[in-house]
Parts: structure tokens; sequence; C-alpha cells
């Protein structure tokens, strides 16, 4: 490859994190629990050990000043996917960041990060895609790129930027193959369909109703044996009924490029992010990085995991619809389950309601957990959740940021009237172009 290439210049800026991790005798990787983050944390283990560094990995929801508890201050530690808008807590400990959300100022340590170069961390590379540009130029780990390719599917990103020049570097190399076709997985058809949330259906999460669909289609067995023909009526019968109800842009996540996973033991990357995010957000995200550490044992239990999860969102999600509220610029719900906060902003936003941003309000232990999300068009009216979250979280005594296209937050418990106050005055002037 050439030397101006964006994966290149990421590369270049992760030379004095090289350099501090190669003088380590034990390390402390700190990672998040969704799929970049979990994929992001393989990439160094698996760089860890090729190294013969000892360490131990830790995934946790969120870095906040808990972390003390189980990180030792003179421990040299690995933020992955997470630091950059935390200096005061980094800042505590000798530490690398490999992060690609936008970072706050008053940071001491050694930053990789893409914005510190001018390349969007929100539409460009993932965590996963930062941590294999330093992974690269410390041996040959080219087999660790479906990790990254995952971890930014994982983030909703597309393949352009540095994320294309990782697919190409892997294409080359033979660890990713790319095909035209659905990106839906594998497996038994009215499963796969039932259980799906990106693309989200009608009848997603309704058995029945899924295999009514296919009985009208004719179509049985597994998604992966199906003929061309077969496969093509599927196509178009699931085209048709995205578009009757959400933007044309939504075909992209039924139909387009999918990739096989040739190093990793789950094949198809769709399979492999949603398996590795749901042991994540099942709270067991130890098995999800045994998965990209390619344990073979830990595979069968991980890819129940991925139903499981799917069940969960879907009874989630038919309860939260049915009770959004509408402020003047933006739709919230309450709701009180498990990790789920995300998955449901993001489907409300992308399936069912895309003309106002969401914000999903989980309460749980004390706190409320904040997902925001927005969709690109609103982002081209002016709308940055990144900046609405955080203001608005601090009005409300909590903290938040993100990305301008999904953002969270955590505020206690008892601040939503003042938070949700702030944030409809902040979107609504970014949107009418007051900001």
């Amino acid at each position: 490859m050439g030397g101006t290439s964006k994966l290149d210049e990421l590369s270049g800026i992760a030379k004095p994190a090289a350099d501090e991790i190669k003088a380590q005798k034990f390390v402390r990787v700190v990672s998040h629990h969704d799929a970049d983050g979990i994929t992001a944390c393989g990439i160094v283990c698996h760089l860890l050990q090729r190294l013969r560094i000892p360490f131990q990995a830790t995934i946790i929801s969120n870095l906040d000043s808990s972390i003390a508890k189980f990180v030792d201050a003179g421990d040299f530690v690995i933020f992955c996917d997470m630091g950059s808008g935390q200096p005061d807590i980094v800042n505590r400990f000798h530490a690398v960041i490999l992060d690609h959300h936008v970072p706050q100022e008053g940071h001491s340590q050694v930053h990789v990060n893409p914005h510190l170069i001018g390349i969007d961390g929100g539409s460009e590379v993932s965590a996963s895609g930062v941590a294999y540009s330093l992974a690269r130029i410390m041996g040959n780990n080219v087999d660790l790129a479906g990790l990254a390719i995952s971890g930014a599917i994982g983030d909703k990103q597309k393949m352009q930027g540095a994320n294309k020049d990782i697919l190409d570097e892997a294409v080359k190399a033979g660890v990713v193959a790319a095909y035209k076709g659905l990106k839906l997985g594998r497996g038994p058809l009215e499963k796969v369909l039932a259980c799906s949330i990106d693309p989200y259906f009608d009848f997603s999460g309704r058995l029945e109703e899924a295999r009514k669909f296919l009985q009208e289609l004719k179509l049985q067995g597994n998604i992966e044996s199906l003929s061309q023909e077969d496969l093509k009526r599927l196509s178009s019968a699931l085209a048709l009924k995205l578009l009757k109800k959400s933007p044309p842009d939504t075909i992209d996540s039924l139909l387009g490029e999918a990739y096989v996973l040739n190093r990793e033991l789950i094949k198809d990357v769709y399979d492999f992010t949603n398996t590795v995010n749901s042991c994540g957000k099942l709270g067991v995200p130890g098995l999800g990085l045994s998965v990209c550490l390619r344990h073979e044992p830990s595979v069968a239990e991980a890819e129940s995991k991925r139903f499981e999860y799917s069940e969960q969102i879907l009874r989630a999600l038919h309860d939260a619809i049915a009770r959004i509220h509408e402020c003047s610029s933006f739709r919230y719900v309450e709701i009180s389950c498990s990790d789920v906060t995300g998955a449901i902003a993001s489907t409300i936003i992308r399936y069912v309601m895309p003309d106002k941003p969401i914000i999903v309000l989980n309460t749980e232990d004390g706190n409320v957990k904040i997902s925001a999300r927005g969709t690109t068009d609103l982002i081209n009216r002016g709308l940055d959740l990144s900046v609405a979250i955080r203001e608005s979280a601090k009005k409300a005594g909590g903290s938040g940021g993100g990305h301008k296209i999904a953002s969270g937050g955590m505020i206690p418990k008892g601040g939503e009237k003042a938070f949700l106050e702030a944030l409809d005055a902040i979107i609504g002037g970014q949107l009418n172009g007051q900001v």
C-alpha cells in the first residue's frame, strides 16, 4: 500500500503507543462492552500474547471513577473504545488510549485517535480499527483485520476512509472475503428473520408471522442453502416490506456487500458481530472476548447468547414503541430493563420513526442511562447529539458525549426533567440553525 492511505496515517500516530507497550512487563487492558470495544480488546490481547507480555483484560459498560477499585494506580493500562472523553480519569494512570470518540482537552497520555489527524472516528474508523492500526506496525498481524471489520460494522460504520483501507488489506491477504448479498447472517430462515433487529421487519420478534411470510414465498431451510433464484425472491419481498415503513437507505442494512471472516470461528461477519455484542450486553463479555481469541469451546454458548439478546431486545422494543413521548424537537421513551438502550434507540430512529431524534432513558440502580440517536438528514440540518447530550446531562448532574449521530450518557435518577428540558432547548436550537 502507498504511504498516503488513512490507515497508514493512523498507524503513523500509533508509533509512540507501540514503543510504550513494548517496554512493559505487564499490561491492564480496559475496554467497552459492545462489539467494537470487545473486538478492539481482542486485537490488543492477540497482540500482547504474540509479544509475550502478560496482561489482564477487563470489559466494562462505562468508564468512571469506580475504575480505581479494580485497576492499580501503578498499572500500565491500555484503554480501548473509551478514554478520549474522560481525561480526568485516564490521566491518573500510565496509559495508552486507543479510541475513536471525539477527544476532550486535557490529555497527558499517549493517545491514538483518528480525530487528532482529521479522520472522522464516527464514520471512517472504529476503536477496533484504531487497535488494528497499532497491531499492524508491531508484527505481521494482518489476520486480525477481520476483527476490525466486525467492530466497524458493530458501530454501524461503512467501509470508507480507514475502514476501506483495512478491508482492502484484509481481502488482499485472504483474511476476509467480500460478496454481494443479504446481510442477515446464516441459519434457519424463520429463526434468522424472526430475530432480525437490523434490519427490523414488522414480523421481527414474531415467529408465527415470520413463518407465515416464508410460507407465502414457499421458502424453507437454511438461508445459506437457498438457490440464487430463491435468494432473489426473498430479497425482493424483504426489500418491499422495509420500504413500506422506512427511508430508502435502510435497504443498505438488508442488501449489499457482506463479508466472510476466514480466520474467525464464526465466519459470517454479521453473526460474528452480533454474537460478540450480545455477550457484552448480557453481562458475559469474557465469552465474547473468547470468541475473538478463537477459543473453539466458547462458540456454541456465545451463539446462544445472540438469539437470547435478540429476543430480549425485541420484547423491550415492542413495549417501548407503544410508549413513546413527543417533545418539540425529539421523541423519548423511558424503559427499565437491562442493557438494550442503544439497540432500541437505533432501531426506532432507523426503522420506525426517522423524522426526529430519539432518546431512550433506562433507569437502573439509581441512575438513568441515556442513549440518543439521529439520522444523516438531521445532522445535515444541524443536529449534534454529542454536544446536546453532554451539555444537557451536565445540567442534570451527569455526564455524556459520543458522536453527532449517536451519543450516550448517565444522569442521577430524579434529573430527568432538567435533562429533557435542557435537551429540548439545545436540539431545537441546533435544528433551527441557532447554534
